[in-house]
């Protein structure tokens, strides 16, 4: 009995929470309208330096990808640091970082 009610009062909850919350469209990004501030070339360029470090040609780089990263540019880190600058610009959480969250940072 008290589980039945339990069950109806969810559903309820879970039913309201999906009529408040429309449904969220993929946002597209597209660094020339995003980046008024950078050139054509500039941001070209960015692009190109981003891929060349995304060794795993996934549109991201992740961990070990910025540890390679860094030691290239001269300045390498430790793991901790890292973490740390993934940490900083990672907006969405996921542990890697996407040519956006490079480019605004």
């Amino acid at each position: 009995m008290a589980t039945d009610e339990l069950a109806e009062k969810l559903h309820r909850r879970l039913d309201l929470q999906d009529r408040a919350q429309p449904p969220r469209q993929p946002r597209v990004f597209n660094p020339h309208t995003e980046f008024k501030e950078f050139s054509r070339k500039q941001i070209r360029d960015m692009e190109q330096m981003f891929k060349r470090f995304d060794s795993g040609k996934d549109g991201f780089i992740d961990l070990m990808e910025l540890k390679m990263m860094m030691e290239k540019l001269g300045a390498p880190q430790t793991h901790l640091g890292l973490k740390n600058m993934i940490r900083e610009v990672d907006e969405d959480y996921d542990g890697k970082l996407s040519f956006r969250e490079v480019s605004i940072h």
